[in-house]
């Protein structure tokens, strides 16, 4: 981990040492989500082919799969974000932010990244209105204290690119290298060349102030311990048991397919000599073939694969992957008749997933508010026409699972009526009213149920005053 900005000086090698391995494994996470595994798994040709000719490759990319699992689930059904009345000035800039940014796009992009790197990042800047963007994390270098690595110090954004330079003797290839150091308040950009491995010299240096006394850049990570900076990725653990499960589905397809087309077996006879080659060939088509006494009919080579062994082995591979992954069939849709017939038995048999998105939205969840938080505060740090701080925001998940409307009127009507809730809570609860729609709806039914009320139970005013004044005098 790097506890100072020295590594970004001159003479330093590029890039750091002590980052390589999280680089390594950033990349090669990359591969496997776009299902380039014969880039990551080397072995592959070598176990799946002893010629080393050709490769049989069948991709089972549960690396995306799972990345997107989580990140539907998180954000599929999207989260209602408020920071006030509906038609307060703070509601309607964020909801102003929300659309400009495409806010729930973003999100689902840095939650990919939170699965398959273990930390993705929002960053905010300001062009003309308050942007937020996913950051890839194959940039970012985190400067923490060195008696603390939790707290972060500064945020570096590096990367380096390649140009040809023309000269006397011809063009020359220069690797230049931009960086972004944010700190709280401020951010400075510089530019270095780097020769052979390391940093040669600084070009250029620009900074300003952002009016924001914090970050620009806000880290979302997955699992973290007490001596982590990063998060951990989902793939690590998967990796093995992927790999053996593409290695043992190709080679029973491998298998299947060499015995597709059997061998046969029978006399001489069924030869014929080719007359350019002389080789002896036999051909088969319908031909008939006159069998003497004392020869054997023509056969196919018989052949049993025994492959049950095999699908056992993937039976157990899956159970590991479900048990590894924190999921279950269930989450991919492969519901056996009679498992989920309510809402209650699906989430059931969801408890395992939607305990891992609880664990990502906790971390999530202040993330967000906080890269909306800074992006209204830029804003107005820039004087941006409009523009209102925003300090309170509130954010209400969904789980991603699909509603049993049927099942969730029948347990509020019951409550409702054991007095156990109020018609408003209930309402609240099954359509997600706001405010001015749950009082309207309220009077709206208070309305209807006057008016189906038969005029021969309704008391007369007379009759209310009567009952009134005979009650005051006994």
């Amino acid at each position: 981990m790097l506890t100072s900005l020295d590594f970004i000086n001159a003479g330093r090698p590029w890039p750091p040492p002590g980052e390589m391995e999280r680089l390594a494994r950033y990349n090669q996470n990359r591969l496997l989500f776009e299902s380039k595994h014969e880039q990551v798994f080397n072995q592959w040709v070598k176990l799946l082919r002893d010629d080393q000719r050709a490769t049989l490759e069948i991709i089972l990319n549960w690396h995306k799969r799972l990345s997107t699992l989580w990140a539907d689930l998180l954000l599929g059904e999207p989260p209602r974000i408020s920071a006030g009345d509906r038609n307060s000035p703070e509601q309607q800039a964020l909801e102003r932010i929300i659309k400009a940014n495409n806010i729930i796009n973003v999100a689902y992009e840095v939650a990919l990244d939170v699965s398959r790197y273990g930390t993705g990042i929002f960053k905010v800047r300001y062009d003309g209105r308050g942007i937020i963007e996913a950051q890839q994390p194959a940039v970012w270098f985190p400067v923490v204290r060195p008696d603390n690595v939790k707290e972060i110090v500064a945020h570096v954004l590096a990367w380096t690119w390649n140009e040809e330079q023309a000269g006397l003797f011809g063009s020359k290839k220069i690797t230049r290298l931009k960086a972004e150091i944010h700190e709280r308040g401020r951010i400075a950009a510089a530019e270095y060349i780097v020769k052979d491995g390391k940093i040669a010299s600084e070009v250029s240096r620009e900074e300003q102030e952002t009016g924001v006394d914090d970050f620009l850049l806000v880290p979302v990570n997955n699992i973290l311990t007490s001596d982590r900076v990063i998060g951990l990725d989902d793939y690590s653990d998967l990796d093995s048991i992927i790999q053996e499960l593409e290695i043992r589905i190709a080679q029973i397809s491998r298998i299947l397919d060499k015995h597709a087309d059997p061998n046969m077996y029978g006399p001489d006879s069924a030869l014929e000599q080719d007359p350019k080659t002389g080789e002896w060939t036999f051909r088969g088509g319908g031909k008939y073939f006159p069998v003497g006494p004392d020869d054997k009919p023509p056969g196919y080579v018989t052949w049993d694969g025994q492959l049950e062994a095999a699908f056992k082995q993937i039976d157990l591979l899956m159970e590991q992957l479900y048990v590894l992954s924190e999921t279950s069939a269930a989450a991919f849709g492969q519901l056996k008749s009679g498992l989920a017939e309510s809402g209650t038995a699906l989430r059931r048999l969801m408890m395992a997933p939607l305990a891992k998105v609880n664990r990502i939205r906790m971390r999530f969840d202040p993330a967000l508010k906080k890269a909306l938080q800074l992006a209204s505060a830029l804003e107005v740090a820039q004087g941006m026409p409009g523009a209102v701080k925003l300090e309170n925001i509130e954010i209400a998940w969904n789980d991603g699972l699909p509603q049993d409307e049927k099942e969730q009127a029948e347990i509020y009507a019951l409550l409702v009526q054991n007095g156990l809730v109020s018609r408003e809570t209930a309402l609240r609860h099954l359509f997600q009213f706001e405010a001015d729609t749950l009082r309207e709806e309220l009077m709206k039914i208070t309305a209807e149920t006057n008016a189906e009320v038969p005029l021969i139970f309704r008391p007369s005013l007379q009759q209310q005053g009567g009952e009134a004044q005979g009650g005051g005098g006994s």
